[in-house]
């Protein structure tokens, strides 16, 4: 390909981002990557260097767009919350029944939109790059203890048994928390949901060489292997009929293999139709 094929492949990929989903986004931005890299390899780095100042300022327009649509709705949505909050826990008075079944419904879907709101967040700064870790020492008993209380009011209302298990003795960990912990509760909202009611979810912790290993394991719908290969597609959504009946928005799991990226690890996975599930990733120690 010639000097002027090079770049000008690379500024018809730069005028397409803005219309570009997340997936198609990363595709484009490691294409553009190569292209200009080839770019300055034969002698044209002050083109490509304008061409990668423009990539950046339509990076930064569309992460700015998304951070001040994201910052905008969590304004309303904290205070819906907290309203419905006060209101389930009677310090206003007493519900009539009814009342408390509106409030409940309120409080179900408030929170699937925080849920919502915070994937849109973590998958914007992912495809641009602007997550970045803050690894420290941190426990997996923190993680574990975190990511149980997040999840216990669905183990209930699935009427599932939730069993939790470290082996003794695992490495210390330098990993982001945090991050962490979103992954772990990720993976158990989706076993939970993805479980017919009366189902078995293990939380399991294992050393691996010199790291951990952290599984979630289910006795769920399970997958097909075609449904498997496009876990990592936002929005994509299982022909199921149980997941059907969840509502969801298929981002839990794309944004925990970025994240898991970012920490150069993977998610594993094992399953099979109606035999239930394992997603499992690996952790260095420090």
């Amino acid at each position: 390909m010639s000097h002027q094929s090079l770049l000008q492949a690379a500024r018809v990929r730069v005028s397409q981002l803005a219309g570009l989903d997340q997936a198609a986004l990363r595709t484009a931005l490691t294409e553009l990557d190569d292209l200009l890299r080839q770019a300055e390899q034969r002698g044209e780095g002050a083109s490509a260097d304008e061409l990668r100042h423009q990539l950046h300022t339509t990076l930064d327009q569309s992460a700015t767009f998304t951070s001040t649509m994201v910052h905008e709705l969590r304004k309303p949505m904290t205070s819906i919350r907290g309203y419905s909050d006060m209101l389930a826990k009677k310090m206003v008075g007493d519900l009539t029944p009814m009342q408390q079944q509106f409030i409940d419904t309120i409080r179900t879907n408030i929170i699937r939109m925080e849920w919502l709101v915070s994937d849109i967040s973590d998958m914007n700064k992912l495809a641009v790059g602007r997550l970045k870790l803050e690894c420290k020492p941190y426990s997996l008993e923190q993680i574990f203890g975190e990511a149980k209380k997040d999840v216990d009011p669905y183990v209930t209302e699935y009427g599932h048994t939730l069993l939790i298990d470290a082996a003794p003795g695992l490495p210390p960990l330098n990993i982001d928390g945090k991050q962490v912990t979103k992954i772990v509760i990720h993976l158990l909202r989706n076993a939970i949901f993805y479980t017919p009611k009366g189902g078995h979810i293990a939380l399991t912790a294992t050393a691996e060489n010199g790291g951990v290993r952290i599984s979630v394991r289910d006795t769920g719908i399970g997958m097909k292997p075609e449904e498997v290969a496009r876990l990592g597609e936002p929005f994509y959504r299982a022909d199921h009929e149980l997941v059907f009946n969840q509502k969801g928005y298929g981002l839990g799991i794309p944004v925990t293999m970025g994240l898991l990226g970012l920490m150069g690890s993977r998610l594993d996975i094992q399953t099979a139709p109606n035999a239930g599930s394992t997603f499992s990733f690996a952790l260095h120690g420090e």
